[in-house]
């Protein structure tokens, strides 16, 4: 944290990247969490590049930075979180008030700037957590920074599993579980692994506007959770 107030702002793009990378994954260890990578990675930090993934939990953006470090788009209550929120505004993070309509906009050109300075940027278009047992509706509205940006979409299906390989919501951030609670299931839980799955890339500019761009990035995820929920029941059974 201290690096974040009063170093961070010197560093170069480069070296504020290379951080958090480290920092992330040393975070995914000291929690005994397995990071198995599936696909082609797109790169530490790809230019004008937005990451697309489902959401399942508050470790879904250390995992993912610990591969491919992006500036995140999440939810505005997150700022107030002990620790991880003043990392998270120290680190680049764009945050967006859900109960006001208008912020959208207001982050949606936040977001088109960033791409356009050649940063990466990620979001969670279903809007919320889910357990992870499958895929909730996509929300459109901040992928229009990328039909304007002429970016590159990299869609990630991320997927937790016990020691046996099975899907597992022991990371699940949902109902009425705390924080603390979360991080004390997890610490008390070894063994727990995130698959990240990097699927084909869509060059924004190939899809006739956002709405279309929403449903071919969520189908390929949905295809994604369908093939690897198939073949480990059949691994099960």
């Amino acid at each position: 944290m201290g690096a974040v107030a009063w170093i961070f702002p010197r560093y170069s793009q480069p070296q504020r990247v290379a951080h958090i990378q480290r920092w992330s994954a040393k975070l995914t260890r000291i929690l005994g969490i397995h990071v198995r990578v599936q696909g082609l990675a797109p790169g530490v930090y790809p230019a004008n590049h937005l990451l697309i993934s489902n959401h399942i939990s508050w470790l879904d953006i250390f995992v993912l930075n610990a591969v491919t470090v992006s500036r995140f788009v999440a939810k505005s209550e997150i700022r107030s979180w002990p620790i991880i929120g003043k990392l998270c505004c120290g680190t680049g993070t764009l945050f967006i008030e859900r109960a006001k309509k208008r912020d959208t906009a207001r982050v949606g050109q936040d977001m088109l700037s960033a791409l356009q300075a050649g940063h990466c940027l990620a979001v969670f278009p279903e809007g919320t957590t889910s357990d992870g047992g499958r895929i909730l509706p996509f929300r459109s509205s901040l992928l229009q920074a990328a039909v304007e940006g002429n970016t590159t979409l990299q869609p990630i299906y991320l997927r937790y599993c016990n020691t046996s390989g099975q899907r597992c919501a022991l990371a699940a951030y949902i109902d009425d579980v705390s924080f603390g609670q979360s991080l004390w299931r997890i610490l008390g839980n070894r063994g727990l692994t995130v698959e990240i799955n990097f699927l084909s890339p869509i060059a924004s500019n190939q899809v006739e506007d956002r709405r279309s761009l929403t449903r071919t990035v969520e189908a390929r995820i949905q295809a994604a959770h369908n093939a690897l929920e198939h073949h480990a029941q059949r691994e099960a059974a």
